[in-house]
């Protein structure tokens, strides 16, 4: 009991402690982005990229979480997300897009250090990220279902009150904060209980048969796991040390890179999009099945 009971809160540490890191960055670009509303700019940015954002039925405004997301990391997108006016199916839309497409910058960083195509995996995710989120945006969201914008700025400029508005950007932050805390802790804390009581060794068993189809060898079963579990930089640590230990090609090490680079972290950046809204179903199963298809083919495809 007392080894349960320390693993369980040796989780819940780290799911503070990452919210914590989480919050440095939402909160900041939760404020920009409040501000903005009550200003003419997010109108006249919205204006601009609605033509672009019509093919996913998205407002225009909503294409500053996706550059957020793309160029500095998914919590700066949630950090616009939550300030935006947008419906559930909307949500939905732009965070499978975020989920496939993210942190560019920093993760395609990881890739070059692990020697995996680097260049092929940012075009891919990319890509698909535009595909998925049209083709999402055609079954669930109504063509009737969204504009150049969330919301009337210059209506919102007009009535700008500070007390209220004050009162309205703490409510929602807070909102947001204590959701994020206890789904956090949560996820945490499982995700230990999961690598102390050896779970993960298990599910790779089970999973045998999915690795091989995607063209793994059983080196790289662990790192794939491993990545999709605890996040891409987790993934690509134990992928470094397989390359050293001589276990995995330079084409193993490109295909567990492609599968991560499109679904990775599977519970914790799940988890927080589904607190704000996004249907969990289509948030997940989309990018496992583009994943799987997309590694199967490369697979086929390189030497």
């Amino acid at each position: 009991m007392g080894r349960l009971f320390r693993t369980l809160g040796g989780g819940a540490w780290r799911g503070v402690r990452a919210f914590l890191k989480l919050m440095v960055i939402v909160a900041p670009v939760y404020t920009v982005v409040t501000f903005l509303k009550y200003t003419p700019v997010l109108g006249m940015f919205a204006r601009f990229m609605a033509p672009l954002m019509r093919f996913f039925r998205l407002p225009g405004e909503a294409a500053m979480a996706l550059i957020l997301g793309n160029f500095i990391n998914i919590y700066a997108s949630l950090g616009a997300i939550t300030a935006l006016e947008i419906t559930g199916r909307q949500l939905t839309v732009l965070s499978l897009m975020i989920l496939l497409s993210h942190s560019q910058i920093l993760e395609t960083a990881v890739f070059f250090q692990i020697k995996a195509k680097w260049w092929l995996l940012w075009l891919i995710r990319l890509v698909v990220s535009f595909l998925a989120g049209a083709g999402l945006a055609l079954l669930i969201v109504p063509q009737d279902n969204y504009g150049v914008q969330g919301g009337d700025f210059s209506v919102l400029a007009q009535r700008f009150v500070f007390l209220p508005a004050l009162e309205n950007w703490a409510r929602g932050l807070a909102s947001t904060g204590i959701k994020m805390l206890l789904v956090l802790i949560g996820i945490f804390a499982l995700l230990e209980l999961a690598r102390e009581y050896g779970v993960l060794e298990k599910l790779l068993r089970a999973l045998r048969r999915v690795i091989g189809f995607m063209g793994y060898s059983s080196e790289a079963g662990m790192p794939w796991l491993a990545g999709n579990v605890f996040g891409i930089v987790f993934g690509a640590g134990l992928i470094v040390e397989s390359v050293k230990a001589g276990g995995l090609t330079p084409k193993q090490v490109t295909l567990v890179a492609t599968f991560l680079a499109l679904c990775h972290g599977l519970f914790e950046d799940t988890a927080i999009f589904i607190v704000l809204g996004a249907n969990p179903f289509w948030i997940v199963v989309p990018r496992i099945i583009l994943a799987v298809l997309v590694t199967w083919i490369l697979n086929r495809v390189l030497k």
